[in-house]
């Protein structure tokens, strides 16, 4: 028996009340692993990109704290 299996046998037992939270959670993960959530040709290229900076630039503590009101603890 698979891993699915177990989940519907499972799942098909439950009373309809827990049912319904099982479902909205199933629905929720089925929903942030479609490809609507996927990134673009063009956000990859540019993840890539960055990535391969050899000197990327990064904000210093007085630009963050101005941005988000405090600074990060280090």
């Amino acid at each position: 028996m698979t891993s699915l299996e177990k989940f519907m046998s499972f799942a098909q037992a439950l009373p309809a009340d827990q049912l319904e939270a099982v479902e909205a959670s199933l629905s929720a993960l089925m929903e942030s692993l479609s490809e609507q959530f996927g990134l673009s040709p063009q956000e990859l290229a540019e993840i890539d990109r960055r990535v391969a900076n050899p000197a990327p630039e990064f904000s210093s503590q007085a630009e963050i704290a101005k941005l988000f009101g405090q600074p990060f603890s280090a």
